[in-house]
C-alpha cells in the first residue's frame, strides 16, 4: 500500500511466509515464519480432549491483530481444516460464546480482517503413525506484528472446544 503525502511516499510492505501447524502426540504446535514467532516452545495451539477424540481440541488462546489482516493459503492438495473466529465488533469484551468455528475443505484460504478474534487454523492430528499430522499455509500479514492476545482459562475458567470435523 502506498500512500502519498506532500513529496514523501510511505510504504507499508507486507511480511511473508510459511505458517506451519502440526501435531506431537496429543499437542499441536504452530510456526509463524513470516514475522518469526513460534507457537511450539512450552505453548500448545491446542490439546486433545481428555478422552483422546480426534474430533475436537481444547484451545484456550486467541488473538487479534489491531493494525492489519492476514491471509492464509492451503497449499495445493491440502486437508481440511477449522478456523475459530469472533468477529471483530466485540473488540475488548470478547467472550467464550462468542467464537464460531469454520470447517473448510483444504481447497481454499481465507482472510481474516484487522480485529478479528481467532487462532491458529486447526488440523485433526494423525489417525496412525504412520500419517503425518501437518499442514503448511502461506501466511502473508502486516509487516508490524501487533497482537492483542486473551486466555480463556485465565479469563474465563474455561477451555474452547473445537471440532474439527462436520459432524462433531
Amino acid at each position: 500500500m502506498l500512500i502519498y503525502l506532500s513529496t514523501f511516499v510511505f510504504c507499508k510492505l507486507p511480511a511473508e511466509g510459511d505458517f506451519r501447524v502440526f501435531w506431537v502426540d496429543d499437542v499441536m504446535y504452530a510456526d509463524n515464519l513470516a514475522v518469526g514467532v513460534s507457537l511450539s516452545i512450552g505453548f500448545p495451539c491446542a490439546r486433545r480432549t481428555s478422552g483422546g477424540s480426534q474430533d475436537h481440541v481444547l484451545v484456550r488462546e486467541v488473538n487479534y491483530h489491531p493494525d492489519s489482516g492476514q491471509v492464509f493459503f492451503p497449499p495445493p492438495g491440502g486437508r481440511p481444516y477449522v478456523l475459530m473466529l469472533a468477529r471483530a465488533d466485540v473488540g475488548d469484551d470478547v467472550r467464550p460464546e462468542h467464537f464460531r468455528a469454520f470447517y473448510f475443505d483444504g481447497s481454499a484460504g481465507f482472510h481474516i480482517a484487522p480485529g478479528v478474534w481467532h487462532f491458529v487454523p486447526f488440523i485433526r492430528p494423525s489417525s496412525s503413525s504412520s500419517e503425518k499430522a501437518e499442514m503448511v499455509f502461506n501466511n502473508k500479514q502486516g509487516s508490524v506484528y501487533a497482537c492483542v492476545p486473551a486466555d480463556t482459562v485465565k479469563e474465563f475458567g474455561v477451555y474452547l472446544k473445537v471440532p474439527l470435523k462436520l459432524d462433531a
